[in-house]
């Protein structure tokens, strides 16, 4: 009896450790072999990112899988839709570390050995048989490989184009004294500003770089306050470029914001005096109105000619409200939403409760939170003319937005963020 135990135990403990090593067994990784078309091959006599070079018309690694990049032709989609197609070798070199860097290599560019082959056709037509790089066209080498289809919508996708402004840069020196006219606000104001951000990014092995890309804002508002201080308003930016997992591509993140600016030293202009000294002439009489700008660059010297007391003092009052110094620096601020196609998927998704109580309860790892923008920063500005501002200023950008990946067979959204410093250069009106 205790013999039969013993004997029980012992192959229990057998199973038990065949198991684990089972489980532990390393990944099998195959030597595939990639033919290159002659008229495409010297596209890929270096690899794209480590630029080592390498056998352009056949390329030796691992074939992950075929994927169809599926586009509709017309908008909206309807069951009649009809759809193009492009499809990609998914493949990792073998000069690399495995899966570090992933290719997609269009399909037309690929002499597929399959379809040659004297197999019986699969229902992909065999372009998903790769040979074997030591063994080429040996039939018990031929290796299947999947096949995944991906379907995207861009029928909802608005185009973020803005024209650049043209504007003249002057800037008049007198004495090394800063010289400019007298600045005119209106209650509104329009700001177009192109600019250059530099910001962290991943790459296709999800690891964090960084990346520099041009981005043009346009804002519209209100003034507010005796000395018009304050804006108060909306802009929207084209955004930058951020990576797309699915198909590796660089995706502009265009954005809506609430914004808001503060000019800290714009005030009325300060009298230094007013004379009304009549500067007697055999011809002429006239009053002299002195006055001086905030920041101290020059004297304005006023001439009018003699007129009544009550349209003296009027204009004396408007002088006043209406001037501000040379040089204003600003700060400003904004807090909005992005809006392309995917963090409008991801929005969608956010306020479906019942969707993002599956997300929730399956994917817990998901973040499907609403795609939040906020940023700040500092500048300076100074009048080309009576209505127009040239500005510069240098400022911080927290960009959230939708994402997608592969998950359970479907393309599911989720959160990304970017943070970025923006340089930017434009007009204020």
């Amino acid at each position: 009896m205790k013999t039969k135990k013993y004997l029980l135990n012992y192959f229990g403990l057998i199973i038990i450790i065949a198991t684990i090593l089972s489980s532990c067994s390393p990944k099998i990784y195959y030597d595939d072999a990639v033919r290159i078309k002659p008229n495409a091959s010297q596209k890929y006599n270096f690899h794209p990112e480590t630029s080592q070079p390498r056998n352009g018309n056949a390329l030796r690694g691992e074939v992950l899988k075929i994927e169809v990049h599926a586009t509709p032709d017309t908008c909206p989609i309807t069951d009649s839709t009809r759809y193009s197609y492009k499809s990609y070798v998914v493949f990792v070199d073998s000069t690399v570390k495995k899966e570090n860097y992933i290719e997609r290599i269009p399909l037309e560019d690929v002499d597929l050995m399959g379809p040659k082959l004297n197999v019986k056709p699969n229902k992909y037509n065999n372009i998903n048989l790769f040979e074997n790089y030591n063994n080429p066209l040996i039939h018990k080498d031929i290796r299947e490989v999947p096949v995944d289809t991906i379907y995207y919508d861009p029928c909802d996708i608005q185009c973020p184009c803005n024209p650049l402004p043209e504007f003249c840069l002057f800037c008049a020196l007198c004495d090394f004294k800063l010289e400019c006219p007298d600045r005119k606000l209106k209650d509104w104001f329009l700001c177009i500003k192109p600019g250059y951000a530099f910001y962290n990014d991943v790459n296709q092995r999800n690891e964090l770089i960084g990346r520099d890309d041009w981005n043009i804002d346009l804002a519209a508002g209100v003034r507010l306050g005796e000395s018009k201080r304050w804006g108060v308003g909306l802009i929207f930016s084209t955004g930058v470029k951020t990576f797309y997992s699915i198909d590796s591509s660089l995706i502009r993140r265009p954005s809506f914001n609430l914004y808001a600016r503060y000019e800290l030293i714009r005030n009325v202009k300060k009298q230094k005096s007013q004379r009304k000294d009549v500067i007697k002439d055999s011809w002429i009489k006239y009053d002299t109105i002195y006055t001086k700008t905030y920041d101290c660059c020059y004297d304005s010297l006023i001439i009018i000619e003699k007129i009544d007391t009550e349209i003296l003092k009027k204009l004396e009052k408007e002088l006043i409200e209406e001037s501000r110094p040379c040089l204003s620096p600003f700060i400003y601020g904004l807090l909005g939403v992005s809006i392309d196609e995917f963090s409008i998927d991801l929005m969608k998704i956010h306020f479906n409760d019942e969707c993002k109580r599956r997300i929730e309860l399956y994917l817990p790892y998901v973040d499907i939170s609403m795609p939040i923008n906020y940023g700040f920063g500092i500048g300076i500005e100074y009048p080309l003319t009576s209505y127009m501002d040239i500005s510069l200023d240098l400022g911080f950008r927290s960009i959230a937005y939708g994402n997608k990946f592969l998950g359970a067979g479907l393309l599911i959204p989720t959160l990304n963020r970017v943070n970025s410093i923006v340089l930017r250069l434009g007009v204020v009106f």
